[in-house]
């Protein structure tokens, strides 16, 4: 009889735990949302800056930001999910490198919306991680000269920056406080490249080619429905 209630005992409790685990999965049709903190951390790289297409010697650098980032996934199968990223606006400033150095360049404002395809490897469990690639739309705005640089060529100009499209990888997991509440974490990169033209007063113009394609890193909470 011991033998007998001690095995009950273990098969209830086996039960209990798959069906815990069951109510992690997610299924077909439910939605994801996570907030919480994104920093991109550019790996930058650029060609020389151009003076009326003449190649100077010096090149520039983009620093990092953090922002509120925003993730909406919705799960096609317990294994597939299709998830945008979102975020607010992040700031950044273009600093000289070679003659430039030491001198900021330009302050700059870009959206990164991001399309992905993810798969999840262990839909069924409390910690579930993750791979996804997908497609980056960078949009840039509020570009301004910086005022060191006005105060350096004596003169002021107006900054532009063409948008950006290009691809997005990433890795990350899950890991579910019960059946509703989840943290997150993630890591991306993403590829940017954008020429920037400075058209001055004086008529003449500054342009230089870059590469951003940032390291994206995320901390957040989700809350699924």
């Amino acid at each position: 009889m011991k033998m007998a209630n001690k095995f009950l005992t273990l098969t209830t409790a086996a039960s209990a735990l798959a069906l815990s685990s069951m109510a992690m999965a997610y299924e077909p049709g439910e939605i994801s949302l996570r907030v919480g903190a994104t920093h991109v951390a550019p790996d930058a790289s650029s060609d020389a800056v151009k003076l009326n297409g003449t190649a100077l010697p010096a090149k520039v650098d983009v620093d990092s930001n953090t922002q509120l980032g925003l993730t909406v996934e919705y799960f096609v199968t317990q294994n597939f999910g299709v998830e945008l990223l979102a975020a607010t606006p992040f700031e950044h400033t273009a600093e000289g490198k070679g003659a430039l150095a030491g001198l900021d360049i330009a302050d700059v404002k870009q959206l990164p919306p991001t399309l992905s395809a993810v798969y999840h490897f262990n839909p069924i469990g409390d910690f579930q991680p993750y791979v996804g690639a997908g497609l980056n739309y960078t949009i840039f705005f509020s570009e301004d000269m910086s005022s060191d640089l006005e105060a350096a060529l004596g003169t002021g100009g107006d900054v532009s920056l063409d948008n950006s499209f290009g691809y997005a990888l990433q890795a990350g997991f899950d890991f579910h406080l019960n059946d509703k509440w989840l943290l997150n974490a993630s890591v991306r990169y993403i590829d940017i490249s954008t020429t920037a033209d400075i058209d001055l007063d004086t008529g003449d113009k500054v342009s230089v080619d870059v590469d951003i394609d940032p390291f994206v890193y995320t901390l957040s909470a989700g809350y699924r429905f």
